[in-house]
C-alpha cells in the first residue's frame, strides 16, 4: 500500500489506526498494541513501527520514538502522535484513533473523487486523435470512395 513517490496510501494509515483503536479498546497498553500492529499491520506501515519499537528496545523511550518516526514519516505523524500521548499521561486513545481512521477515510475519498473528475479531460486526447480519425477512416472513407469511383 505504498502510492506514487513512495508515499504511504491513506488506506493503509486508517486500517492501521482501526487496528490499533481495536487492541486498545481490548485493553493492551500503546507498546502492546504496536507490537499487534506491527505484526499484523499493512506491510509499509508495518516496518515502520517495527522500527520504532525497534528504538524503543535499544533504550529510547516509546514516546521520543514515536515522536522521531512521526516526523520520519509524515502521513503516520497524526497517528503516532495520539500514541505517543496517550503514553506520556495515559489517557485512552481509541475513540481518537477511531475518528483519525474515518477523517483519513474521508480524505482519501475526495482525493479520490478529484481525480475521478479529472478522466474525461485525460481521455479527451485519445478520442480526438485516436478514436475520431481511426472512425472516420473506417467508416466515411469507403463510402467517399465508393462514391468517387461511380
Amino acid at each position: 500500500m505504498i502510492g506514487r513517490r513512495g508515499r504511504l496510501e491513506p488506506g493503509a494509515v486508517a486500517l492501521t489506526a482501526d487496528l490499533l483503536a481495536m487492541v486498545v479498546a481490548a485493553g493492551l497498553t500503546p507498546y502492546l498494541a504496536l507490537e499487534v500492529a506491527a505484526r499484523f499491520g499493512p506491510p509499509p506501515v508495518a516496518e515502520r513501527l517495527a522500527a520504532t519499537l525497534s528504538a524503543a528496545r535499544a533504550g529510547l523511550g516509546l514516546a521520543e520514538a514515536l515522536d522521531a518516526e512521526g516526523q520520519r514519516t509524515r502521513q503516520l505523524g497524526s497517528l503516532l502522535a495520539l500514541l505517543a500521548a496517550s503514553e506520556r499521561s495515559g489517557a485512552p486513545v481509541g475513540a481518537a484513533l477511531c475518528r483519525l481512521a474515518a477523517v483519513t477515510r474521508a480524505q482519501a475519498r475526495r482525493r479520490a473523487m478529484a481525480r475521478a473528475r479529472t478522466v474525461p479531460v485525460r481521455l479527451l486526447f485519445p478520442l480526438v486523435f485516436l478514436v475520431l480519425p481511426a472512425f472516420l477512416l473506417l467508416t466515411v472513407a469507403p463510402v467517399v470512395l465508393v462514391s468517387l469511383t461511380h
